[in-house]
């Protein structure tokens, strides 16, 4: 297990009084994870309300499960692989679309996302084109790997998968994003 950040030691001690039932330590962990997860979920399933209520899902699954939580990884890992698992069967219920994720991009965030600094607007409309052409597997692990600062070893974690499926996959999916920062592609301003 990585060395905790202050950060991580908060959401232990939150996730620790939720177990105890402190709807106050809950409110927090649900401010600070609201947003995140709501983002992950817009670009994994596509539809808002699909959206806010698998993050309302996890939250609550979160209250409930969290006298479960050992601490044995980050509390971001346990959360977004409470998400993923809650994301996955949701889109075993239904066909994922194939159109370009809009939505996501309406949600605020306190600082300028990794995209929004990379990539000018005609960058960011031809990246949100290429991240709908890849599965919903691939889409994820950019999401985990670069939007939520989650390592490999952590996304495999939250995927189920072995370390090699969660290091292919990112892979993929870079080389499938190559061509939009390469000189020959017109790279993102």
């Amino acid at each position: 297990m990585e060395a905790a950040s202050p950060q991580d030691d908060q959401e232990r001690r939150w996730i620790r009084a939720i177990a105890a039932r402190d709807r106050d330590a809950f409110e927090r962990l649900f401010r600070a994870y609201e947003t995140r997860l709501l983002r992950y979920f817009l670009r994994l399933v596509r539809d808002r309300r699909n959206a806010e209520e698998l993050t309302s899902d996890v939250l609550l699954e979160v209250w409930r499960r969290a006298d479960g939580f050992r601490g044995d990884s980050r509390p971001s890992t346990w959360i977004f692989g409470i998400a993923h698992h809650k994301g996955v069967s949701a889109l075993r219920r239904r066909r994922p679309e194939t159109a370009a994720v809009e939505a996501a991009s309406e949600i605020e965030e306190p600082a300028p996302s990794p995209e929004d600094r990379a990539a000018g607007a005609e960058g960011w409309r031809r990246l949100k084109e290429v991240m709908a052409t890849l599965s919903p597997e691939h889409r994820e692990v950019l999401e985990l790997f670069y939007a939520e600062g989650l390592s490999v070893r952590e996304v495999a974690e939250v995927q189920g998968c072995p370390l090699s499926t969660a290091k292919t996959r990112l892979f993929y999916a870079r080389k499938r994003l190559r061509p939009l920062f390469d000189d020959s592609g017109g790279a993102p301003a």
